[in-house]
């Protein structure tokens, strides 16, 4: 090999090194650039509220903005998407719920997403479903006493939901199944309009979040919540009995909100996030917000957080094929 060849292949050589070290390098100064996270829910809602406050608080930690885009339509699946289509740099996140993993996949025939397009970064809170009634319609006070007052009415109350084939839907179905009752669902396009109804006595039980119905339960209205999904009573409505202490453990089904990147994020980002969201979560104000929502705060690691998506995905698609609602 002559001197000009060997010089040349130590040039090769040299930007083989340099061309490797380029991915890492950027990894090291993530993030130099706003962040933004996507959020497929309506502004104002429980997930765009916690969303908004922990992007404040991650910024403080990661040094750049987060700038929150709400991006609604097709049952979270819009905005779910658009992150799934996304580089996998760092810079395109999404806060979504259990919904667009669990419960979507299973309905929508030819849904542009599969939870293997993700990398899960950390859960951020859990959520559960207040079985709640209307005590002017159904003139009683806990669960013991609703069971035995409308399984003596057969087929004569009904019960509303935020969507036919959504999650509510879906634990409404299994109170059905493991307590005997025959009540029929009603769906709505969300919580607004199920409170409104109930209010009004034109359905007499929801299975639905508490967020909308705290400022309404009894003793300042006919609005009762007679059990929750929780694993534990809320901090928000410690008067509410868990499924579970009223002898009903297998309704114990809590939903979650948590947060995303495109699969294949390298690592080293996802530490860097996980980090920013795990002091986030944990600041005061933040907590207090959340649990005054009648949520629970908490973050995991990125494994456990898969093992949970996973767990959802294979319960949810059971009661749905139990049920034969079929992809649209």
């Amino acid at each position: 090999m002559t001197m000009v060849q060997r010089f040349a292949s130590r040039l090769a050589l040299a930007g083989l090194v340099v061309g490797a070290a380029l991915p890492a390098l950027a990894q090291s100064h993530y993030p130099d650039k706003p962040i933004r996270m996507i959020v497929p829910y309506s502004p104002g809602g429980q997930f765009d509220i916690h969303a908004r406050a922990l992007a404040i608080k991650m910024q403080e930690t990661l040094g750049q903005s987060i700038i929150i885009e709400n991006k609604p339509g097709g049952a979270t699946t819009l905005g779910t998407t658009s992150v799934a289509q996304s580089k996998n740099d760092g810079y395109t996140l999404l806060f979504a719920g259990a919904g667009a993993f669990a419960i979507a996949p299973h309905q929508i025939k030819d849904i542009a997403y599969k939870n293997a397009d993700f990398q899960p970064i950390s859960m951020v809170s859990t959520i559960s479903q207040g079985f709640i009634i209307n005590t002017d319609v159904i003139p009683v006070q806990n669960l013991a006493e609703f069971l035995a007052y409308v399984k003596a009415r057969p087929g004569k109350f009904t019960y509303g939901t935020s969507g036919t084939g959504g999650g509510q839907h879906l634990v409404g179905e299994r109170i059905k199944e493991e307590t005997g009752i025959d009540i029929t669902q009603v769906g709505y396009r969300g919580s607004p309009e199920v409170l409104r109804d109930l209010l009004g006595g034109q359905i007499g039980i929801t299975v639905d979040g508490l967020v909308a119905y705290l400022p309404r339960l009894a003793p300042n209205g006919p609005l009762r919540a007679i059990a929750i999904n929780s694993r534990e009573r809320l901090a928000a409505a410690p008067d509410v009995p868990t499924f579970a202490e009223l002898g009903y453990p297998q309704l114990t089904s809590e939903s979650w909100g948590g947060i995303l990147a495109p699969a294949g994020t390298p690592r080293a980002i996802v530490n860097k996030l996980h980090e920013a969201i795990v002091q986030a979560n944990k600041t005061e104000d933040i907590q207090t917000r959340v649990i005054r929502d009648g949520a629970t705060p908490l973050t995991t690691t990125p494994e456990e957080f898969a093992r949970v998506m996973d767990s959802d995905y294979q319960k949810f698609g059971s009661i749905i094929r139990k049920l034969n609602i079929k992809p649209q």
